[in-house]
């Protein structure tokens, strides 16, 4: 397989000693490939994943993503892992008062300095902070998005929410935070839309927002309330759906495939498949607790690197409720279950490029950014997908995230 590790996907092969240290994806793509043409990756694959994740891989954390959009903007000379934060600082702030943007959408007694560095430090920050960096580093609203969509992993423009279209508008045409604002006001006092008109056209990408008359025409759209952010319209809420009857169905398969069950004379169908059930198989390397639930994601030593989060029975129910949103994460991970029974005696390589297809195939779909190797989750998932058991070198690094954790 080794002789076939050039064609990955990713960024073009290069020495990895010319790529500067700002640029996190080509530096990514490039151990990646390191990694998993070692010798000891076909005899110790887990051990090798695990090493990688844990000791050797780099996170990139927000503040690591804004210093080198700041670099890339102000058209910094000197190496980039040579710059104060002082620089980065004072060229955040000189922005955010010569576009009058506010230090923060809530009151605060903080000052913007102080604040400034704060976000140049942070591993993660909300999702209103990347709208105010919007206004305040004029971004325009592919920035943004790629912030939304690469940087905090979480979904990008809400099409669904009045300040989210606001806000992108803005970004579009180049307007200060005090003209969203302003839009904001008025839409306090707009009269509901009494029809759809061409709204739909413009959540399915037909019609553009391109004045203000069309701006406020959806505006009044989304007032009357005729589609509901939360209902099973959600585009990734369909696509979760689709995966999880797959993964049910796969499920099912195994369980009617046991030897016990045989004995029992039980038919088992997809329907038949509980949260508990996708919870067992796929979380199957996490320990339980006496309470029967996964140990908390605090005691895994892989904890920051995926997020916090775990394909537990209470989050796939939360989603089915419509408690939680649908991530990347949980599209992702069912994808990844699905490929990886499907294609289980198929050449590995076939079976990581398979689940690329697909799985870029759905965050399209969803308004999602394609999959990104600098996310540490998303490189884990990829690094299995070239093993000969996907599953079970799955279960087996995150058995021994928590064994490593306990050990410590």
């Amino acid at each position: 397989m080794k002789n076939r590790m050039n064609d990955l996907d990713f960024e073009q092969t290069v020495a990895f000693d010319t790529v500067k240290d700002f640029e996190f994806t080509r530096r990514a793509a490039q151990r990646f490939r390191q990694v998993v043409s070692l010798e000891s990756f076909e005899d110790e694959d887990a051990d090798v994943i695990f090493n990688y994740l844990y000791k050797e891989m780099e996170l990139v954390s927000f503040g690591d993503h804004l210093k080198r959009y700041i670099y890339e903007r102000a058209g910094l000379e000197e190496p980039f892992g040579e710059v104060p934060q002082e620089v980065y600082r004072e060229i955040a702030v000189e922005s955010f008062r010569e576009t009058y943007t506010p230090k923060s959408m809530n009151p605060t007694s903080t000052k913007l300095p102080a604040l400034v560095n704060n976000w140049l430090t942070q591993a993660s920050v909300k999702r209103e902070t990347v709208f105010l960096l919007g206004f305040g580093l004029r971004m325009g609203a592919e920035d943004v998005s790629d912030f939304l969509t690469r940087v905090l992993r979480e979904q990008d423009f809400d099409f669904h929410n009045p300040e989210e279209v606001i806000y992108w508008y803005c970004y579009c045409n180049h307007l200060l935070y005090g003209k969203a604002e302003e839009y904001k006001e008025k839409y306090k006092t707009l009269e509901p839309a009494r029809e759809k008109g061409n709204a739909p056209m413009i959540l399915s990408g037909g019609f553009s927002l391109d004045n203000e008359e069309k701006l406020f025409q959806y505006l009044a759209y989304l007032k009357a309330g005729w589609d509901d952010p939360k209902s099973e319209k959600s585009q990734a809420f369909q696509e979760f759906q689709k995966l999880l009857e797959r993964a049910k169905g796969i499920i099912a398969a195994m369980y009617q495939r046991d030897e016990e069950e045989k004995n029992r004379q039980r038919v088992w169908k997809a329907e038949n498949i509980t949260p508990s059930d996708l919870e067992k198989v796929i979380c199957n390397g996490i320990p339980i607790n006496k309470m029967g639930n996964l140990k908390k994601m605090s005691a895994s030593i892989l904890a920051k690197h995926f997020s916090q989060k775990r394909f537990s029975r209470q989050r796939i129910t939360n989603i089915l409720n419509h408690k939680f949103p649908v991530e990347r994460f949980d599209l992702l991970t069912l994808e990844f279950f699905i490929v990886s029974q499907e294609m289980e005696d198929d050449d590995p390589y076939n079976r990581y490029h398979h689940f690329i297809e697909e799985a870029q195939e759905i965050l399209s779909k969803c308004g999602m950014s394609e999959i990104y190797i600098v996310n540490p989750y998303e490189c884990f998932l990829l690094m299995c997908l070239l093993t000969d058991c996907p599953l079970a070198v799955f279960s087996e690094i995150w058995e021994k995230s928590y064994e490593e954790a306990e050990e410590k």
